[in-house]
C-alpha cells in the first residue's frame, strides 16, 4: 500500500553560500532551472548561491529568491523519480515553492510574484527601520504571550505574534522599544534561549499592511492554475484545493501570523515526511511532534539520492501489491483507464477531501 507522503519548503534564514552546488553539478535540469531564473531576474544566480558572501545572499531581495530556485530545483529532481506528495507546504516565503510544486504556479511566475513581494517589503522595512523580531522557543503558550504583547502595546508602539511554530516556541515582531520590553521581561522571568532576528524573516502583522497594497497589483499579471496536490496554508492552517484559495492565503500571510504548529497538525495523517531546505529548523520542529515518522531532511544531493532509493523501493511495493491484486482479484492495472486517478482540478474534490470545520462560519449568517 501507498504511504503518504508530505512534503514542506523551508522558510528564510538558513541560507547559505555553496548551497546546492552539488545539485547544480549533477544535473542537466538544474543548470536549466539556473539559466531560466537569472534571465527572468537579470541576477547571476551561479555567483550568488555558489560565489558570493553571507551578507548578500541574506539581502531580502536575493536571498528570498535564491532559496526558491533551490528548493524548485530540489523538488524537479523529486518529481522526476516520481514523487506524488499527499499534502504539501511552506514556511513563509517557502510557500511559493509550495504553490510551484502543487503546479499552481509556474516558475516563471513564482520568481516574478516573489521578486515583487521581496523589493516591496525591502522598501517597507528601509522606510521603517525601528522594527524588530525576537525568538521565544519556550517559556509562553499562545494564550500568555498573546496577554504580554498585549500588555506591552500601546497606541502607538506594539507587538505582535508573528510565527506560532510549535507549541512554546514563537517569532514576535514589532517596534523595537516594546521588543526591548520584551526581551527585559524574559531575563527577569529567567526565560532563556530568547534570540533576535533579522526582519527578514516577516513581521506578518498589521505593520505589513502597505506592503499587501503595493504587492496586490502584481497578482493580476501571474496566473494561479487548478492545484494537482493539496496546500496547507500557513495563515489558516488548513488545505487548500482551489487556486482562488491558494492565491488568498500567499497574500493573507503577508499581514497574517504564521500558523505552522496548525501546519504541522495537518500533516498528521501522512507517514512519510520530506523537508526541503536549506536549514533544518522546520524538520526539527516536526520531529518534536511526530516522532514516530519517517523524515527525510533534503539540503545536498546526497540527502536527495535517500529519498531517491525510498521513491524506487515504495513503486515497486506498489507494483507487486498491484499485480497481486490484478491476478487474485481481477483488479485494475496501473494503465488501466478503470484505476484512480487524480483529478484535473482538486475543487472537484473538495466535498468528500475537505471537512466542514476546515471553513470559518459567519456568525451573523449563522444567526
Amino acid at each position: 500500500m501507498k504511504k503518504t507522503i508530505g512534503l514542506l519548503f523551508s522558510g528564510y534564514g538558513q541560507q547559505f553560500v555553496t548551497m546546492g552546488k552539488d545539485l547544480y553539478d549533477q544535473s542537466r535540469d538544474v543548470q536549466d532551472l539556473f539559466e531560466q531564473a537569472s534571465m527572468c531576474l537579470d541576477i547571476n544566480f551561479v555567483q550568488l548561491c555558489f560565489a558570493s558572501s553571507a551578507a548578500e545572499i541574506s539581502e531580502i531581495d536575493k536571498g528570498y529568491l535564491a532559496i526558491l530556485l533551490l528548493q524548485v530545483s530540489f523538488y524537479s529532481e523529486l518529481a522526476k523519480a516520481g514523487l506524488k506528495p499527499d499534502f504539501i507546504a511552506g514556511y513563509d516565503i517557502g510557500e511559493f515553492s509550495a504553490a510551484v510544486a502543487s503546479g499552481s504556479l509556474s516558475f516563471a511566475d513564482a520568481l516574478y510574484l516573489l521578486g515583487k513581494y521581496a523589493r516591496n517589503f525591502q522598501a517597507f522595512l528601509d522606510g521603517n527601520p525601528e522594527y524588530g523580531v525576537l525568538s521565544l522557543p519556550k517559556g509562553f503558550t499562545q494564550e500568555s504571550l498573546q496577554k504580554l504583547c498585549d500588555d506591552l502595546s500601546t497606541d502607538g508602539r506594539k507587538i505582535f505574534i508573528a510565527a506560532h511554530n510549535g507549541p512554546t516556541s514563537f517569532y514576535v515582531a514589532g517596534h523595537k522599544d516594546v521588543i526591548d520590553q520584551l526581551r527585559e521581561y524574559c531575563k527577569m522571568h529567567e526565560i532563556r534561549k530568547v534570540k533576535e532576528l533579522s526582519v527578514a524573516y516577516g513581521l506578518h502583522s498589521s505593520m505589513v499592511d502597505p506592503v499587501v497594497t503595493m504587492v496586490s497589483p502584481y497578482l493580476h499579471k501571474v496566473d494561479f492554475k487548478a492545484l494537482k496536490f493539496p496546500v496547507i496554508t500557513n495563515v489558516d492552517g488548513v488545505y487548500v484545493t482551489s487556486s482562488d484559495a491558494l492565491e488568498s492565503a500567499i497574500v493573507r500571510r503577508i499581514n497574517n501570523p504564521i500558523l505552522f504548529d496548525e501546519v504541522l497538525d495537518g500533516f498528521i495523517g501522512c507517514e512519510v515526511l520530506i523537508f526541503v531546505g536549506p536549514g533544518q529548523q522546520i524538520a526539527e520542529w516536526a520531529m518534536v511532534k511526530y516522532p514516530d515518522k519517517q523524515i527525510f531532511v533534503i539540503e545536498k544531493y546526497a540527502d536527495l539520492e535517500k529519498v531517491f532509493k525510498f521513491l524506487k523501493a515504495a513503486q515497486v511495493k506498489i507494483d507487486e501489491e498491484q499485480a497481486e491484486c490484478a491476478v487474485e482479484f481481477g483488479l485494475c492495472h496501473l494503465d488501466d483507464d478503470t484505476c484512480p486517478q487524480l483529478p484535473e482540478d482538486l475543487t472537484l474534490a473538495d466535498e468528500v477531501n475537505e471537512l466542514a470545520s476546515d471553513y470559518d462560519i459567519d456568525e451573523e449568517d449563522e444567526e
